[in-house]
């Protein structure tokens, strides 16, 4: 083979590869366009349905919210004065549940209308406040089992106060103290008393300012 068929053959083959390269350059950027295109469109589908999942999210807190917020007050049917009667079986309901998930109860009290409720500020003439004030000492699953109980108690109820610590001979020991205010409904005994109760507080009061008016007057003289 001469020099001449040589360079030939050299120059049809350099041909034949720009012409392939002519022919695969488009195709290799087409490609790498739609490449592109479906990370771009995989990354708006995974915001879309991060999105999705926020909105799911915030639903399921909001119905949970509106659940707790519409739930009906207790009311006994017995026509007592005693307020702590009035709470019926609730006492019961809210220990049991803590036994029954295997919580240990180390100590319980009780107290009527907590000052710092929101119940006991504003309607306290409608309605019987009492927290329970409990330690109890269990595991995380027992304490999380425990207080979707109470967040599913059918009736209002308030977990008002958490104060959760570790037990220093075994850290997946937990020790908390936990309130929990009850609410009843006043019977109507109970709301007459409470408004007798009421109005002799307002006669005593104006007694008193009547009297302090009268020495001072007594006095100016």
């Amino acid at each position: 083979m001469n020099e001449n068929q040589k360079l030939m053959y050299i120059l049809i083959i350099l041909i034949s590869l720009a012409f392939g390269l002519y022919l695969i350059i488009p195709k290799v950027n087409e490609s790498y366009s739609t490449y592109t295109q479906i990370e771009e469109k995989q990354k708006k589908l995974q915001s879309t349905q991060k999105q999705i999942e926020d909105i799911k999210a915030q639903k399921q807190a909001y119905e949970k919210e509106e659940k707790s917020a519409t739930k009906p007050v207790y009311k006994t049917d017995l026509a007592t004065l005693d307020a702590m009667a009035s709470f019926g079986i609730m006492f019961e309901d809210v220990i049991q549940a803590a036994k029954y998930n295997g919580l240990k109860l180390r100590s319980i009290e009780y107290s009527q209308n907590p000052a710092d409720d929101v119940v006991t500020q504003n309607v306290l003439s409608d309605y019987n406040i009492c927290a329970i004030k409990m330690q109890l000492i269990g595991t995380y699953a027992q304490f999380r089992s425990y207080f979707d109980d109470i967040a599913n108690y059918p009736y209002l109820i308030n977990l008002d106060k958490i104060s959760i610590f570790p037990y220093d001979g075994d850290k997946k020991i937990l020790i908390a103290d936990v309130q929990i205010n009850l609410y009843a409904e006043k019977n109507a005994e109970q709301k007459a008393a409470y408004q007798a109760a009421k109005d002799a507080e307002n006669r005593g009061d104006e007694a008193v300012e009547g009297s302090a008016a009268a020495d001072a007057i007594q006095g100016a003289q």
